[in-house]
């Protein structure tokens, strides 16, 4: 006997290269595990004559095979599956071969596997080698059956299965020769005529299962002849990379039997068993039913029919993997033998069905009102009023009919329903009842079914009402609340629901069609709950097709409308002087009446431990939503905090509650004061106020106070493991087995002394540590022993040198979302393992529990949010700082004149779910470009100015002009601009060559100036000595020489020269930015440095605007300041913030307060330069008619210096690139 290849350097390499992990790291583990595996194998060995007894030793441990004397051996085929190869399916394939099948074991060389073998063709020798190619495997996710690259693996693994089968035909016809691995093989004769493969049987795992349903599935390859396949095994077989359709045997006159065993994962993978289920319906049709057969193996995973399940050699996955194997074993045997019925004659049939409420399914025994167990419980919902069919239906949907029978017959008996007569509808809320309030009291239970009994519950709506009222009020009942919240004695006939409808719609003002969803969802909201859902819905829609005719009609006439704007749009730039407008900024979206912020429970609705918590939180809040925004001060928010500030800012004012700024501040070493001013700052300028500024270090005593009683209900130890004995004991970096800290049972008096001694600053950080006693064997690694303080020697920021002891986030976050009475703890989604210890600790306390719910963060694709990568930025220089406008940081995008507005917007479109929001940056800009569309003015603006003169007008030729700024929105007011004899256009409107396809400035062309009086047509220009053109000579076609004005194609943007008038006004500097990394996904660089983009930055001088440009931001700038005043000044007056805990506390004056310099810098003057792009005034401009008072004109002075900032591109023009 010989070790298996197991431990080989190739094998390692090969399976390190295909995790995409270190050969060294991968190396122990094999060596530790695998080097003890041994195959019951003989290597080189000779095939066992048919002729000798079938009952020899040398068969193996099973005593019967499938050939009698005078017979030939079987044949079978096996496809390995993904990093699979010839050695990695032994059990299975060995098994056969001791069964007296010959078992062809291909080593596929398409890649899919660590290693192969190829022959070197110089020397004709085995060169073993990596064959596997990173970019090969790292499959992007794709719908099932659109794999291109999977589809070209397969056909060469088709043509690998032919051409092994042909040589062996050649062996057993008696061919002698040399083999690629076999060097000492020398017992040919053996196989000669000893092998029948006029029939094959065909199996394969996975990726060889979808291997061997292609070969089906398509005629031959050239030159080969069919494969006579007589059966086929499928393990667990990998369906995606088959192409659509490709799953029935079209090559195959008659299909042959189809065995497929599956696994209990890839079963509960719902869409992949689908299409499974459809191949075997498929296979039935020619077949009949005994065909094809589909086996699940509870319990069973993927890799557990390969040797990879039983590749440890301990613990559960081995037992369990061997035991797949074993039933695996059996019955392909059985299969073969043809007894597979009797194989599985007792076993279960199942069904998937999808869990309520999840995005899951669960296996449960496929319903069989035979069973005697259904067959009782069918006659017990008889009893209480349900027909036969009926009776059978509510049987149907119970998940355990045993379980539910003892529910039911509880309540029977309990208030001898059997003799009240009840009617079907009735029972029908009995049986319910058994199922939705399992968990209820026994006074619970009763009341509702009294409730029934005497007609007050009628509806499935009000029973579940009931039930989830009873769920957080307990006995004595409130029969006057329970009645309200239960919708009890509401009668709502059709013309009730009808007018109902049609006064939420008159009120509402829906939109369209597209509304409908939207209104049945806030209908659902009022008393229209406890009316039949089919009855409101047809109300609502019959209101619809009275007001915006029928569905169809509606998309037809919307269709109509869309295509009227386009034809206008192609008019406009073409025929007018006006540039085609972006379209309008699209209505934000109310995102807290629908999806995930909808769904919320109601304060007060989640249950609490102690009955009486829920009602001191209640009488404490007034049943007012109360949130909180919880940031750590230790870096600036960055566009994704924009998410959890709207969520739970504009979830509390949405419910007219409240949300607290809470700073997390206690990791001391971490914080600094100017973290603390920009998170308000921040949040004050995205349009929030806090309702109390507080801080988690407010309650460190308090905290303390709670980790004292912890530890005097056993529930905390003191610990001194270091942080490698911790990860050690949680099972280290295998994941394997957790173990209990040694300090784990240490007495309670023990522990409390010792965290007595931490406070006292006798240990060093390190040195001891408090955690939690929570559940070590619970899956979620929120649950094992989390720390709950540790020592840190660093003075606080608020409490100074009085600590030495500091509470984690795991510890402090429930508690004092607990203390300030928070109805809606709202967080992402990488805190949902959490969930549980937050729920835990609070419960072992005893204090109230808030409910913590989770959506999907925000992410923007090509930028860094990382603090520790953004630190690196700064630091290293790569950018001006944490404003730098290039950043996602919400003080830069401020900087670069982002409005809050269009952030806001950004975030409400996109919607609040459970998935994380993965966004280009494109969309982004497209809110920013559509929200700026309508609310900023529009002035006259050349990037790179060329002076124009025009020959035909006098030196002292003037002609004011009034321009709107805004040529749909007249409230943004007018400029007054002069034309002159010499006018800036920009040096890309004008080209020294003409073209046919080129309709603005050219030798001897005409073109429209925005609101100019006259068209230009251009006489002549000059160069400079590098022949760059300086000057165009161009006159004005005024029609004063008596020719026809030509009518220009294209209309350009300008600037006039006129000093009396301070025009041009010349920009200092007009800085545009790129995107600041190469790639989309710089965060998943190995160097996110080497792919910073070294052209982020232009700098452009000397650019020029119209002078309207000192009025407006002069304008924009005394309305902010005004604006922020009285809002400031609200704030306080309305003592918003500043009072309360968390505001002064302790006689700390450190919080920082609202002010109106908050809410106002230069990025207020925003404005679009016409053509160009969309700009605000950076911070570093100065501008010194802002300080002077209003009635002062406004212009420039001595000292000023005006940036600019691109804030977001035009859509690019036809002919002209986008600045």
């Amino acid at each position: 006997m010989e070790p298996e290849a197991f431990t080989g350097f190739l094998a390692t390499a090969g399976w390190a290269k295909f995790a995409a992990r270190s050969y060294w790291l991968l190396w122990p583990f094999i060596y530790l595990f695998a080097r003890f595996i041994k195959l019951p194998t003989y290597l080189n060995a000779p095939l066992r004559l048919c002729e000798k007894s079938a009952t020899s030793q040398d068969a193996g441990p099973s005593t019967e095979t499938l050939t009698d004397s005078g017979t030939k051996w079987p044949l079978a085929i096996f496809s390995h599956g993904l990093a699979g190869g010839r050695f990695t399916y032994s059990d299975y394939c060995g098994r056969l071969a001791s069964q007296g099948v010959v078992v062809i074991a291909l080593e596929h060389r398409d890649g899919s596997g660590p290693f192969v073998i190829p022959i070197d063709e110089d020397t004709g020798k085995p060169i073993p080698k990596l064959y596997l190619q990173t970019e090969e495997i790292n499959w992007e996710e794709k719908p099932a059956g659109k794999l291109p690259l999977r589809v070209d693996q397969l056909k060469f693994r088709i043509r690998e299965i032919y051409e092994a089968f042909e040589s062996f035909k050649d062996i057993v016809r008696g061919h002698q020769g040399d083999t690629t691995s076999l060097d000492t093989f020398s017992h040919w004769d053996s196989f000669k005529d000893q092998v029948d493969y006029s029939k094959v049987l065909l199996t394969g795992h996975s990726f060889g299962g979808a291997t061997s349903l292609s070969l089906l599935s398509n005629p031959p390859p050239e030159g080969c002849t069919q494969l006579p396949v007589e059966k086929v095994v499928l393990l667990d077989p990998w369906m995606d990379p088959l192409p659509l359709p490709g799953t029935l045997p079209i090559a195959y006159e008659a299909r042959p039997p189809l065995l497929i065993m599956n696994s209990e994962g890839f079963t509960l993978w719902k869409e992949h068993f689908t299409v499974l289920e459809q191949v075997v319906a498929d296979w039935r049709k020619s077949g009949g039913d005994e065909c094809a057969s589909l086996v699940t193996i509870v319990r069973s995973q993927h890799h557990y029919y390969s040797d990879f399940g039983a590749f440890v050699p301990f613990g559960k996955t081995r037992a369990l993997g061997l035991l797949v194997l074993d039933t695996a074993h059996k019955l392909t045997m059985a299969y073969i033998r043809g007894s597979l019925s009797s194989e599985l004659k007792g076993k279960r049939s199942m069904e998937v069905e999808p869990i309520p409420g999840k995005d899951k399914y669960a296996m449960s025994p496929k319903f069989d009102p035979n069973d005697p167990a259904v067959a009782e419980l069918i006659s017990q919902f008889q009893s209480i009023g349900l027909s036969s069919s009926k009776a059978t239906e509510a049987a149907r949907g119970a998940k355990s009919a045993a379980s539910l029978k003892e529910l039911i017959k509880e309540l029977i008996q309990a208030h001898g329903l059997e003799s009240k007569g009840l009617d079907e509808k009735q029972g029908t809320l009995v049986a319910s009842l058994a199922t939705q309030g399992a968990k209820l009291g026994a006074t619970e239970k009763s009341y509702i079914v009294n409730a029934i009994v005497d007609h007050r519950l009628k509806s499935g709506e009000q029973l579940a009402a009931a039930v989830k009222y009873l769920s957080t009020h307990h006995p004595p009942i409130d029969d006057v609340e329970f009645d309200k919240e239960c919708g009890v004695g509401i009668e709502l006939s059709l013309g009730d629901i009808a007018q109902r409808v049609n006064t939420y719609i008159t009120s509402k003002a829906p939109a369209g069609w597209p509304a409908l969803s939207g209104a049945i969802g806030d209908l659902k909201s009022t008393d229209l709950r406890w009316a039949t859902p089919l009855d409101v819905k047809n109300a609502v829609e019959k209101a619809f097709t009275d007001l915006f005719g029928t569905k169809e009609e509606a998309k037809a006439k919307a269709a109509k409308e869309a295509k009227k704007p386009a034809d206008t749009a192609a008019a406009a730039s073409t025929s007018k002087g006006e540039p085609t407008p972006a379209s309008s900024a699209a209505p934000e979206r109310v995102v807290f009446e629908e999806g995930f912020l909808k769904a919320l429970h109601k304060p007060g609705g989640n249950p609490q431990i102690n009955p009486k918590l829920r009602e001191q939180h209640l009488k404490t809040t007034g049943g007012h939503v109360f949130t909180r925004f919880p940031p750590e001060p230790n870096g600036f928010l960055h566009i994704g905090h924009s998410k959890a500030i709207f969520v739970n800012f504009g979830y509390a004012a949405y419910h007219n509650g409240k949300c607290y700024l809470r700073y997390d501040d206690t990791n001391p070493e971490a914080e600094e004061a100017i973290y603390f001013e920009s998170i308000l700052e921040t949040v004050r300028w995205l349009g929030y106020e806090p309702y109390k500024i507080t801080y988690s270090s407010d309650y460190f005593q308090e905290l303390y106070d709670l980790a004292v009683k912890l530890i005097q209900v056993d529930g905390a130890y003191i610990c001194h493991c270091t942080a490698e004995e911790i990860k050690a004991n949680r099972g280290g970096e295998e994941r394997g087995p957790r173990k209990a800290c040694v300090h784990r049972t240490r007495p309670i008096s023990e522990s409390l002394a010792e965290f007595e001694n931490m406070k006292n600053g006798k240990y060093k950080p390190g040195e001891a540590i408090l955690r939690m006693k929570q559940d070590l064997e619970d899956g979620n690694p929120q649950m094992w022993d989390l720390i709950a303080y540790r020592t840190l020697h660093a003075p606080h920021h608020r409490t100074g040198a009085k600590w030495c002891i500091y509470p984690t986030y795991d510890f402090t976050h429930c508690l004092v979302d607990s203390f300030e009475n928070i109805s809606h703890s709202l967080c992402t989604t990488e805190f949902i393992l959490s969930r549980v210890s937050y729920e835990w600790l609070c419960d072992m306390v005893e204090v109230y529990k808030p409910r913590q719910s989770e959506y999907g963060r925000l992410n923007l694709q090509g930028t860094i949010m990382s603090k520790r990568k953004l630190l690196k930025l700064v630091t290293q220089g790569h950018v001006g700082g944490w404003d730098d406008p290039r950043l996602y940081t919400l003080v830069a995008l401020r900087r670069r004149g982002v409005p809050p507005g269009a952030i806001l917007s950004f975030v409400g479109n996109l919607g609040v779910s459970t998935a994380t929001t993965n966004i280009e940056l494109a969309k982004f800009e497209q809110t920013v470009r559509q929200y700026l569309e309508n609310t900023v003015p529009r002035l006259l603006m050349v990037l790179r100015p060329l002076k124009v003169t025009i020959e035909n007008l006098a030196d002292d030729y003037v002609h004011f002009i009034d321009k709107p700024l805004h040529p749909k929105v007249p409230s943004l007011g007018s400029s007054r601009i002069p034309f002159t004899k010499h006018v800036y256009i920009d040096a890309e409107d004008f080209r020294t060559e003409d073209s046919k396809d080129y309709f603005r400035l050219a030798p001897n062309k005409t073109v429209g100036l925005f609101q100019a009086p006259h068209p230009i047509t251009c006489v002549s220009y000059k160069t400079d000595a590098t022949g760059a053109v300086t000057e165009l000579v161009c006159r004005l076609e005024d029609g004063s020489d008596g020719k026809p004005v030509p009518k220009p194609k294209a209309w350009i943007q300008w600037v006039a020269e006129h000093a009396p008038s301070g025009s041009p006004v010349v920009i200092d500097e007009t800085r545009i930015f790129h995107s600041l990394f190469k790639s989309d996904n710089p965060a998943a660089t190995d160097d996110f440095l080497a792919d910073i983009n070294p052209h982020s930055l232009d700098v452009i001088k000397g650019a020029m605007v119209e002078v309207g440009f000192w009025p407006l931001a002069k304008r924009c700038m005394s309305d902010a300041l005004r604006e922020s005043r009285e809002r400031t000044e609200k704030a306080l007056k309305e003592e918003s913030v500043g009072e309360g805990v968390g505001s002064g506390a302790a006689g700390h004056n450190d919080t920082p307060m609202p002010t109106a310099e908050q809410l106002v810098g230069n990025e207020v003057v925003r404005f679009q330069g016409l053509r160009v792009a969309y700009f605000a005034l950076d911070k570093e401009a100065r501008v010194g008619c802002f300080a002077e008072p209003d009635s002062a004109t406004p212009g420039r002075r001595e000292g000023d210096k005006l940036v600019l900032n691109r804030i977001v591109s035009l859509k690019e023009d036809a002919g002209k690139k986008a600045v």
